[in-house]
């Protein structure tokens, strides 16, 4: 058992880190997450389970493309601390997918909020 809690903490380690040195990843957990999905909920509510599942997908989506975008930035600026014309594409296309994830949920939440979902 001890070694299971063990394991675990490398991740809570790093979702802690995430938290408190990205406002991005503080502000699409708390904005999006706590008080977006209640928000709706109660503006344009109730939502059937299947909206209120799609909407907290949605919100995960977005925070764990956004944990990426943070981890493959953090490790390609230690690997190649200079500027780089490929490094900042692969940081700007690691950005598109957070921007992707985004879109994808606003298109769902007008899905929901339409009723065609």
């Amino acid at each position: 058992m001890k070694y299971w809690i063990n394991r675990l903490s490398h991740p809570f380690r790093g979702l802690k880190y995430a938290f408190t040195q990205d406002f991005a990843v503080r502000f699409e957990m708390i904005v999006f997450g706590i008080i977006g999905i209640p928000a709706v909920y109660f503006l344009f509510g109730p939502l059937s389970a299947q909206e209120l599942l799609l909407l907290i997908f949605c919100w995960f989506f977005i925070v764990v493309t956004e944990i990426q975008n943070m981890a493959i930035e953090i490790a390609l600026t230690k690997l190649h601390p200079g500027h780089d014309e490929a490094i900042g594409r692969s940081k700007d296309l690691i950005s598109g997918t957070v921007v992707l994830a985004f879109v994808f949920g606003l298109i769902s939440l007008v899905f929901i909020l339409t009723g065609k979902f």
